[in-house]
């Protein structure tokens, strides 16, 4: 993980939100109190807002998807996301490049076990707004 991958992963596990407007790096505390403990890290951050803002932009970009599933839309919502089984999603790009793996995985060796079923992996990957199909056997969507 580059520096500044690890500070923006940093400050957003304290609440911040970063957001792109433009090439502009905008960024919203949930509290003055957070604002002030990550002093250093803003500080960071503001010196190397042109890798900042590269870095939010490449991350808002769908992945690669495994073979076998297509990419049907890439709208992810605002964080905080509330997953139906025991979850808040804070981050929904990781969620959706961290479940994306597991569905790839979970189709290239349907015996491993992932934790979640393929229906489960598309079912969390739409509550986050990415919205996948299967390929069936006969290579059909």
């Amino acid at each position: 993980m580059t520096p500044v991958a690890q500070a923006v992963t940093e400050v957003e596990t304290f609440g911040v939100e970063l957001r792109l407007d433009g090439r502009k790096v905008l960024m919203r505390f949930p509290a003055a109190e957070v604002r002030e403990e990550l002093k250093g890290r803003v500080a960071f951050l503001r010196a190397h807002r042109d890798e900042v803002s590269d870095f939010l932009r490449e991350r808002a970009n769908p992945p690669a998807m495994p073979p076998g599933a297509y990419l049907v839309s890439w709208n992810l919502k605002e964080p905080p996301i509330a997953i139906e089984i025991c979850s808040i999603v804070t981050n929904p790009a990781l969620f959706a490049r961290t479940t994306l793996e597991q569905l790839r995985i979970a189709l290239a060796y349907p015996k491993r076990w992932v934790g979640w079923s393929v229906p489960q992996l598309i079912d969390r990957l739409a509550q986050v707004g990415v919205t996948v199909e299967i390929e069936s056997k006969g290579g059909e969507r």
